[in-house]
């Protein structure tokens, strides 16, 4: 059986941009060093070509910033840090994403169709994690439970 659930706070994004990122090693271990270091829990991390994105609770961006300033510094000088904030995180867990086919195309669906802008969307195995603007957060659950869950699509 599927898990839904709706973070019940704001959720930030502090995403990293910089030419070869993906390919330093120890940059990633790094900065969750120096997160964790910092007292901030790292609900996820999303990485593309270029750019990384490392999600904490808006009240702790602050302090996570400042810890990933200072030791992207070491490894690139010219890696960017950019702050979105007032995001609302929608996670599902369950085995059946493991071994339905399409189990994340259809956790996303019913957001796309109820016209909601999906800011990004990370996966594992047995999970997905969707990040909506806040405002959006209940209607995108409710589009989600109602849609992938009762709909009989997640069953």
């Amino acid at each position: 059986m599927l898990d839904l659930k709706l973070y019940k706070r704001p959720v930030a994004a502090l995403t990293l941009t910089g030419e070869r990122m993906r390919v330093t090693a120890g940059l990633f271990g790094d900065l969750s060093g120096a997160v964790a270091e910092a007292g901030v829990n790292i609900f996820c991390v999303s990485c593309g070509e270029y750019a990384c994105s490392f999600y904490v609770d808006e009240e702790d961006h602050a302090a996570a910033r400042a810890a990933m300033v200072k030791e992207a510094r070491k490894h690139h000088p010219e890696i960017y840090i950019s702050l979105m904030k007032n995001l609302a995180m929608v996670t599902a867990t369950g085995k059946e994403f493991i071994d339905h086919p399409g189990m994340f195309a259809r956790f996303i669906e019913p957001v796309a169709c109820a016209g909601i802008n999906i800011f990004s969307i990370t996966t594992s195995a047995d999970s997905a994690i969707m990040f909506v603007d806040w405002d959006n957060g209940r209607k995108a659950y409710a589009a989600v439970e109602k849609n992938f869950l009762k709909g009989g699509m997640g069953a």
